[in-house]
């Protein structure tokens, strides 16, 4: 028993003797990327349907200018832009629906054309006066409102205003027929 307590005791010197080696340990870092492309996309948009103009039949001096009850339709439609973006509405006929209806034979006073105003409601935040569209009038012809107007990134339905205005079809009296424009709407991210 001497003989091993001797051995246990020797080996224990030993081991509290023997240095120990430190862990050789190393570390790095690294980055991770990815990256998401502008993009602009657009619902499609459903045609507006103003209805019947209403026009005053009342005989007499006034008669059959534009009623004092204003036609406004609207129409809903997404725009989702991931980046700073701008929106464009443009009109093949400058902000006028016109008819196919000849003025040919027609008293003076009368028209084929009717004036009208587009707004595209809740694009940008803020009034309707801040929102990109057009207003056309017989007074100040062709104004546009905020086209082109950087706004930041957005996913939200959009709707269209289309007014036609008495106040800004008091030139003349338009003839019967079925009016039509073409209105083209851009978005582009910047």
């Amino acid at each position: 028993m001497k003989k091993l307590l001797m051995a246990a005791t020797a080996a224990a010197v030993l081991m509290a003797g023997t240095p120990a080696f430190a862990a050789n340990t190393d570390s790095d870092t690294f980055d991770i990327n990815a990256s998401v492309a502008k993009t602009c996309t657009m619902e499609n948009i459903g045609d507006i349907q103003l209805g019947t103009v209403n026009v005053n039949t009342n005989a007499g001096s006034t008669a059959l200018f534009i009623n004092d009850v204003a036609s406004s339709s609207t129409n809903s439609f997404y725009v989702s832009c991931n980046d700073t973006n701008s929106m464009t509405i443009s009109s093949a006929n400058a902000g006028r629906l016109t008819t196919s209806t000849p003025l040919t034979g027609a008293d003076a006073g009368f028209k084929n054309t009717i004036n009208y105003s587009l707004a595209a409601d809740n694009y940008r935040n803020g009034g309707l006066l801040q929102q990109p569209g057009f207003r056309r009038s017989a007074l100040f012809g062709l104004v546009q409102l905020n086209n082109g107007a950087s706004r930041g990134a957005l996913h939200r339905q959009v709707k269209f205003d289309a007014l036609v205005d008495p106040l800004n079809n008091l030139d003349a009296r338009p003839v019967a027929g079925t009016y039509t424009d073409t209105v083209t709407v851009t978005v582009t991210a910047s």
